[in-house]
């Protein structure tokens, strides 16, 4: 299973199985970050938002999903970005596995970058980190899951 990165100057998060989350210190109305996000270079979006995250395939059905991202098939070679709360809001993205997300933090006292929701890495804004896939996927053991019937425990 794919896993994605985040590397920043000096920093590098491990490995998450699910996404990488920036948040500023407190969600809500006035409360979030000035963010840009970059695909492979090119601008996808820029504004005020709560936080940005970018999932694999499998994590498309956790925090994802809850954010109103879109699910993704685990077959699929892809990473998601997704924006939280955002004030002018994009859709979430889908882009290829190979593409680079740049995430630059503003307007903030302090962000976090968050991996999996356990290894957390606090920058001080302006700032500016990198989303990739990881070098090593990761191998989960036991029988194989049909993803259509596992879906059945969303609703």
């Amino acid at each position: 299973m794919p896993r994605v990165q985040a590397r920043g100057e000096g920093w590098t998060l491990p490995p998450a199985l699910n996404e990488v989350v920036v948040q500023g210190p407190q969600r809500g109305h006035g409360n979030g970050l000035g963010v840009t996000v970059r695909v492979d270079g090119s601008l996808y979006t820029s504004g005020q938002a709560d936080g940005v995250l970018v999932a694999t395939p499998t994590g498309s059905t956790a925090y994802n999903l809850s954010e109103s991202g879109p699910l993704v098939h685990p077959d699929v070679r892809a990473m998601v970005v997704t924006e939280m709360a955002a004030e002018r809001e994009m859709p979430p993205l889908v882009v290829d596995e190979d593409s680079e997300i740049t995430i630059r933090v503003e307007n903030a006292e302090t962000a976090s970058v968050v991996s999996d929701g356990r290894v957390t890495e606090t920058v001080e804004p302006p700032a500016q980190f990198s989303v990739t896939l990881a070098a090593d996927p990761v191998r989960v053991a036991g029988p194989p899951l049909d993803f259509f019937t596992a879906l059945e425990k969303l609703s």
